[in-house]
């Protein structure tokens, strides 16, 4: 990003401190009302917890057995919307939720519990829910255990690109004329009688220090916000996180499953995730520095037996992993088991103008948003109309209806072959181009026309072109090594983890970033590292996703 934090004003109506969803989504949402806006992240945009999801957005079928029907409501509604909003980057997927003869819930619950689920909906799910007979389950099981099968249903969830998604946010404040930094991390909020007045901020990547004026203090740091308001008298702990884990292995499915875990009961996932199967996840407390986050042996090793007790056939074994991550749920502070705890969020006033959100779900993200900036528009007097729930997401002004999108229809197709042509590759590139920046392919194939070497793979055996990175860098505020491979693309959990692809992506960056020979050399060992980690090959080497 060209401009950093000495060359940006000095003041603000509302500052955002954390780049993750909830932040992404408040930044944009306040921008858009006209709020003058700056958002600062302490690492890349995302890659907290935000990139460390089971990549779905969903109304939530586990927290019906909770009795949470107004979360399930408010979720339902919120992922049609980003069905529509987001269509690249948010897509329909089948689930199947089988019932065995020790399920906790038989046939009859789990369809009054499907027919509730759609009742939430307002019957406006991409399709109804089905009940599966146990007879047919070779039509439908993919390799699910018979034994004990007592039937199943499909119903409809969505896919999303977290980290795409956040960045969309991003991308979409800055568009609304928000400051959005990366790599500037919050040192000091500045009170005085009890009211916010300004922030200071350090920039990681110059080294300068800046203090901003500001009426309005923002808080959305997930599992990093009690440390950050520690400093205010009069606080105490908000939060009680618990980490999530997820493996991703072969592919084994073609759709999604909802499963129960025979050790301890807990819903998990089996998802379709690109070439691979995306398993997660679990809910353990965790009260360790959020940077630090790893997931343990344990909890792959219970990753895997739940996936092979539920399919037998694919005998997977700790060398299967491909890669692992783990993140932190920032839950509120309550009591009961951690896989019960409610997803709903609170916000929070520890002083005059500073709003902290503590909980919440990335499903209802842009919910949240709405609710914290009507929040900051009653304390500064102003009044406006939030227009997030209509407003595309950039990249999603795409030219055809979004059920067309969800199902690959012929306009997507058609979209797919212009392009191509254009920049003269092949149409599969094309589809992926489109649902990864959805119109904002259009800047990608631009910068082919315009220099046919940036149509060069950057490496044999992947498929991202140098213009894709090019584009990252220039458009999409990739700074480090790490932003492109963890965050802007998934090659770190492509079969062998981008590592062969290291050193040209670091070359690119190099040249346009204008990166001195050492910090080359660190940026590839740094990022070398952390791909070796996120391999989890071995025993005892598992990273926590970036």
């Amino acid at each position: 990003m060209s401009e950093r934090l000495a060359a940006a004003p000095r003041d603000y109506d509302i500052v955002v401190v954390g780049g993750g969803i909830n932040g992404a989504g408040v930044a944009r949402d306040a921008a858009l009302r006209g709020f003058r806006v700056a958002l600062v992240e302490q690492h890349d945009f995302g890659s907290g917890s935000s990139s460390r999801t089971s990549k779905l957005v969903h109304g939530g079928v586990r927290y019906l057995e909770h009795g949470e029907l107004r979360l399930v409501w408010e979720a339902s509604r919120e992922r049609r919307r980003l069905l529509h909003l987001a269509p690249h980057l948010v897509q329909p997927l089948p689930f199947i939720l089988p019932v065995y003869r020790d399920s906790r819930f038989g046939p009859a619950r789990l369809r009054a519990g499907m027919l509730l689920y759609d009742l939430l909906a307002a019957f406006r799910n991409v399709h109804p829910h089905r009940a599966l007979a146990a007879a047919r389950t070779a039509d439908w099981g993919e390799g699910l255990r018979r034994d004990g099968l007592r039937g199943a249903a499909r119903y409809w969830d969505a896919a999303m690109n977290d980290a795409r998604l956040v960045l969309a946010n991003v991308m979409g404040a800055r568009a609304a004329g928000a400051a959005v930094f990366n790599r500037a991390a919050l040192e000091r909020l500045c009170i005085a009688d009890g009211r916010v007045t300004g922030v200071q901020v350090r920039d990681l990547e110059t080294g300068t220090t800046v203090r901003w004026e500001t009426r309005a203090v923002a808080v959305c740091a997930g599992a990093w916000t009690d440390g950050l308001l520690a400093a205010i008298p009069g606080t105490s702990p908000a939060l009680a996180p618990t980490r999530g884990t997820h493996i991703v292995v072969r592919p084994l499915v073609q759709q999604a499953f909802t499963l129960a875990a025979g050790r301890d009961g807990r819903v998990f996932f089996v998802l379709p995730w690109d070439d691979a199967t995306l398993i997660g996840t679990t809910d353990v407390a965790d009260s360790g520095a959020p940077e630090a986050v790893t997931p343990t042996e344990d909890e792959i090793a219970y990753l895997i037996e739940e996936t092979n007790r539920y399919f037998p056939a694919a005998a997977l074994q700790r060398h299967d992993v491909r890669a692992a991550f783990a993140g932190l749920r920032p839950l509120l502070r309550a009591g009961g088991a951690e896989s019960s705890r409610s997803r709903e969020h609170a916000l929070l006033e520890p002083a005059r103008g500073v709003i902290a959100v503590a909980g919440g779900k990335y499903t209802t993200y842009r919910a949240v948003a709405e609710s914290v900036v009507d929040r900051l528009e009653r304390a500064l007097g102003r009044r406006g109309a939030c227009c997030t729930h209509r407003l595309p997401l950039p990249g999603g002004e795409l030219p055809w209806p979004a059920p067309e999108q969800w199902n690959r229809g012929p306009r997507f197709a058609a979209a797919a072959r212009a392009l191509a042509a254009r920049a003269g590759v092949d149409p599969a590139i094309a589809q992926r181009w489109l649902a990864v920046y959805g119109s904002h392919a259009e800047q990608v194939v631009r910068l082919i026309e315009a220099d046919a070497s940036m149509r060069t793979p950057l490496h044999a055996s992947q498929p991202e072109l140098r213009a894709e990175l090019v584009h990252a860098i220039r458009n999409e505020m990739a700074l480090q090594l790490e932003d492109w491979f963890l965050r802007r693309t998934r090659l770190a959990f492509a079969p062998g983890n981008g590592l062969a692809t290291l050193d040209a992506a670091a070359a690119v960056f190099a040249a346009e970033s204008g990166w001195s020979p050492e910090r080359r050399a660190a940026e590839i060992d740094a990022c070398r590292r952390t791909l070796r980690r996120i391999a989890a090959s071995a025993p005892g080497t598992v990273p926590a996703g970036d």
